[in-house]
């Protein structure tokens, strides 16, 4: 029975020593907002796209004549965007076409 006091005594410095080794900082943040963006490319030459949230152009990717691709854009710095395309040598552009971003949508952009 002397064992007893013992074995509790060191389950209670297991205890003291592992209660703070298992606290863990918890931070809760808000999800970054996600936008989509259906741009068309009315042009007859592939664009390359881009958007600019007022942070500096952002590339999104490439169209090709007379198509269109979705877009998606995360963490934009404003809600309203201005999105433009230029052929790959540089020589057209189209745009810029404003558009104002809404959580849930796929907002519709045209180039020409």
């Amino acid at each position: 029975m002397a064992n007893v006091p013992r074995r509790a005594g060191m389950l209670l410095v297991l205890v003291l020593i592992a209660v703070p080794a298992c606290r863990r900082a918890v931070s809760v943040s808000t999800p970054s907002p996600v936008f989509a963006i259906s741009v068309t490319n009315a042009t007859n030459a592939e664009l390359i796209v881009s958007y600019d949230d007022g942070s500096g152009a952002k590339a999104l990717g490439s169209i090709r004549a007379g198509g269109t691709e979705r877009f998606v854009i995360a963490s934009p710095a404003r809600a309203t965007i201005s999105v433009s395309g230029r052929n790959p040598p540089g020589t057209r552009t189209a745009g810029p076409v404003a558009v104002e971003l809404r959580a849930g949508e796929t907002r519709p952009v045209t180039l020409r």
